[in-house]
Order: C-alpha cells, then structure tokens, then sequence
C-alpha cells in the first residue's frame, strides 16, 4: 500500500509502503517507555498500533502524551500508523467495552481529537474504529452482542458514532470489523472500509469464514460484498489460527496468502499474529515467499 503524502518539513513528500505493518500496544497506566522508544521496525514502514485505555472516563493525559511522544519518535523516521482504541487494564490483557455508552462517546470524541492534532507529524492511512469490544474488534462486549441487521438500535446508534466521528473530526478513512454492520449502517459505500483480523482462520482453499468475519449464510455474498466496499480501499488486517496451523507450504502455495490478497485487493497485514505467520515472517528459508506477500500487497492501496 502506498501513500504519497506531504509531511512536516522534515519528512518531505514521501512514498511509504504499508504492506507488513508492525505491531505495538501501548497501555495506559503501564510505563511505555520501551514502546514509545524508536526501533527500526523490520522490513515495515508502518505500526499496527493498540493504543489501551483504562474505561474509568477520565481525561487519560498519560497516554494520551504517551502517544504524542510515539508519534514524533516514529512519525520523523517516515513510519506510518494504524491505530485502534481499545479498553483494559494496564498489563494489557484484553477486555470489552464499559458498559456506559456516554463515557464511551466521550472518549470518541477526545481520541478522534488527539488523532487530528497530529495531523502533519505522521501519516494515518486508515483508523480502527475500535472502541467496542475484546481488542477493540467489535465482538464479546455489552455494544456489540451481535452484528448488521440483528443488532439492537442502541448498538447501532453508538457505532455509527464511533465511526462517524472519527471520520469527520480526522478526515481520516476509518475501518469497522465486520461486512455486516457495514452493510446496516453504510451500505455500499466506500467512503467507509472494513479489517478483517482473522484472516485465514480455516486455511487456505476453504470456505472458511475467517472467524465470523463472513456469515455463514450466504457466506460468498459477503465475501464479494467485502470486495466492493474494501477490496483496494486500505482494506487489511491480521491473520488467525483455528486449528490449520498456518502450514507454510499451504500459506505460500497457489491458493495461499498471495492468492488471498489478490482477490480482496488487500493493502496490509499485521505478521504477528498467528505465531506461525510470525516464524513465516522471519524465516530465511522463505523469503521468496514474503518477498512475494508483499509484492501483491503493495499493488494496492
């Protein structure tokens, strides 16, 4: 995926390339020092980046700065980000939203603030919309118990703000979890995307439904209705195992990972997850096989 953007002097106009994006979290209430703290990310321009906030409605200004410090760490180096809001405790461990809708908005609208006050010091291709649920992923908390059409009004009414606000407060492309409150609350639009973070999860060649993310029912519709509102659109996420076990002779064949991105037009993917996309990632043997990953991810944007 390739962004060309003009940036803050320093940086200049530039072409980054997203394709692998790296992963880091920062917590609130943990010491971020080692994350905030500039690396070299391998073979990446960008962080796939949870950014954890305590759901105590407070005015979270330690990670809040904890944030800006990252940013101009990694925003001078030409690294791009993908952030998602998440709530938890400081360890990091995963948790749902609270269940305080107005405490949520309120953090929308803080968040969605911080992220265009930075605008001109690092570049945001796209915004999780986050917020609800285990990892921000809109699953397993008291907002999002179920999904599209199915979902209560109180749902839907909070989600369509998360996104709506981010994207009018940023002017940023935002991404929700799943084509089916796509399909509720911005059918057929593009001006809205969609991540898909269990991409995979059956293997290769299946009709798998990459951990929810596609109905069982009427599963190939929405798998081509994820392709006409995201496919080349800064579509992108992160693969899962559900018990394939991510076999690299599968991942690379003809019907592997290349394959996949292909069909989807995907722009990125987060190689830390599975562990084994991670050993995959890392391993000298295959490279042939990233290096073609990447090759077809950065095809499209």
């Amino acid at each position: 995926m390739r962004f060309f953007t003009a940036l803050v002097p320093a940086l200049l106009a530039s072409v980054v390339s997203a394709g692998f994006t790296t992963y880091k979290l920062i917590a609130e209430g943990a010491n971020n020092a080692n994350q905030l703290t500039y690396y070299a990310p391998q073979r990446s321009t960008s962080l796939f980046l949870y950014i954890q906030i305590l759901p105590d409605g407070g005015a979270h200004q330690s990670i809040i700065n904890d944030f800006r410090t990252l940013v101009r760490n990694y925003g001078s180096k030409g690294v791009s980000i993908v952030p998602r809001i998440r709530y938890g405790p400081a360890d990091g461990s995963e948790a749902p939203e609270p269940d305080n809708a107005a405490l949520i908005r309120k953090d929308v609208e803080l968040w969605a603030g911080v992220f265009k006050s930075v605008e001109g010091q690092i570049q945001i291709p796209v915004i999780h919309a986050g917020f609800l649920g285990l990892w921000g992923e809109w699953h397993g908390g008291p907002f999002c118990g179920s999904r599209g059409e199915r979902d209560n009004e109180t749902n839907k009414t909070l989600k369509r703000f998360i996104v709506d606000t981010l994207r009018s407060v940023t002017g940023k492309k935002v991404a929700l979890r799943y084509p089916e409150d796509h399909h509720q609350l911005y059918r057929d639009s593009r001006a809205v995307t969609i991540h898909n973070d269990c991409i995979l999860s059956a293997g290769p060649g299946t009709d798998g439904g990459d951990g929810g993310t596609f109905p069982s029912t009427n599963r190939e519709w929405w798998k081509e209705y994820t392709i006409k509102v995201a496919g080349g659109n800064t579509y992108g996420g992160e693969g899962c195992d559900m018990g394939w076990g991510w076999n690299f002779g599968d991942v690379c064949g003809s019907n592997g990972l290349v394959a996949y991105v292909n069909r989807y037009k995907m722009s990125y993917i987060n190689p830390g997850n599975p562990m084994r996309m991670q050993q995959l990632f890392n391993s000298a043997d295959y490279k042939w096989c990233v290096d073609a990953i990447e090759a077809a991810m950065n095809k499209y944007q």
